[in-house]
Order: C-alpha cells, then sequence, then structure tokens
C-alpha cells in the first residue's frame, strides 16, 4: 500500500484566505491527516486560526491534528494532538484523549526515545521536523518502519514532491515544499501522490 500525504500547515498563513486555498487543494488530492502547527502564533491567533481550517479539512475527509495542552483537541473539535514534548507529555494526552482522538509523538531523538513514546499507545510516531529533516532522522524512520507496528511519519518538508521517498513509513510529511511549490500548491501535492503511488 503507498505512503500516504500528511500534510503539514505553515505557522504564517493568513486565516483568511488559507482556507479556501486549502479547500482547493484538498478536493485534488486526498491526505488523511492534516497538522495545524502552532509555531510563534499567540493562544488566541492559533485558536483563530484553527477554527478557520479545521472545518475546511474535516468536510475533506482530513483528520486535523492540532498542538498544545489535549484539553485544546475538543475545544477547537480536532481530531487529535500532535506531541513534541517527552514522554510525559505523551503520556498525558493519551490518558486524556484516547481512545476516541488522535494522539502523535514528536520530538524523536533516538531510536530509545522513539521506543518509549512508541510504546504508550500512540497513533503515530512522528521522525524528523518541519523546519528540516536530517539524515539521522531518516535512518531512524526507516529502522521503525521495517520493525514496529505503530505508524510512521516521515517529515520530508525540502524533498521535491515528485521524488518524495517515505523510506518505508505509512506516511509522508509535507509542508513549504507543497505551500511554496512554484508550480502551486494543487499541482505539488498531486505530484507528490502520483510520486507516491509509483513506488
Amino acid at each position: 500500500m503507498p505512503a500516504e500525504i500528511f500534510l503539514i500547515v505553515p505557522d504564517d498563513v493568513d486565516p483568511a484566505s488559507f482556507p479556501d486555498a486549502l479547500q482547493a487543494v484538498l478536493t485534488g488530492t486526498t491526505c488523511p491527516a492534516l497538522l495545524l502547527q502552532r509555531g510563534g502564533l499567540s493562544e488566541n491567533a492559533y485558536k483563530s486560526l484553527a477554527k478557520a481550517i479545521i472545518p475546511v479539512a474535516q468536510q475533506a475527509g482530513t483528520a486535523v491534528l492540532v498542538e498544545g495542552e489535549p484539553g485544546l483537541v475538543r475545544l477547537l473539535g480536532a481530531d487529535g494532538l500532535h506531541v513534541s514534548g517527552g514522554a510525559a507529555a505523551v503520556r498525558e494526552a493519551v490518558e486524556v484523549l484516547k481512545p476516541d482522538l488522535i494522539v502523535g509523538a514528536a520530538g524523536i531523538g533516538s531510536r530509545h526515545d522513539a521506543m518509549t513514546k512508541g510504546e504508550l499507545e500512540v497513533d503515530y510516531v512522528f521522525f524528523g521536523s518541519p523546519g528540516g529533516t536530517q539524515a539521522e532522522d531518516r535512518e531512524i524512520a526507516a529502522w521503525w518502519a521495517q520493525t514496529m507496528e505503530v505508524p510512521a511519519v516521515l517529515c520530508e518538508p525540502g524533498a521535491e514532491p515528485e521524488a518524495v521517498d517515505p523510506l518505508g513509513c505509512e506516511f509522508i510529511a509535507l509542508g513549504r515544499n507543497i505551500w511554496d511549490n512554484a508550480a502551486g500548491p494543487g499541482q505539488a501535492l498531486s505530484a507528490a501522490a502520483r510520486r507516491l503511488e509509483s513506488l
């Protein structure tokens, strides 16, 4: 089964215009999951952005993951929480949100870290960073995908859409390489989807 696209929303989008851009992109290509980054946004700004984006994504059949406290997920009507903190933060999220909602573990620094968080009944383990992924992240992601059952997400925000390689992971996370692409986000996402289908 081909890897699926895990779409990342940049943390500096315009909440007034971005929902229309997102709707256009999701109309053409299926994305099972979308990460709404918090970045440097204030709590109120993040909530406003989330309230503008979540209904658009969900209507397209895309689950929306937010960042922050577990209680924010239900408050915003999101589908789950993307946790970049340590094992304690992941454990808290699992206790509060599972089994009804999604919990993903990010901020992976080593194989041991991945195993520690992956054992906490998370729905996915996220390797790399929206700001850039290193060779070590890819190596750990490939190892995880080959040996563990918990789904892996490999973040590749710098890869050319037509040349993405999930390295055996169930999902590949794409961000600015889609939104800032010269061909346009819709064309870029379609190119990535075709590439994944061909592997």
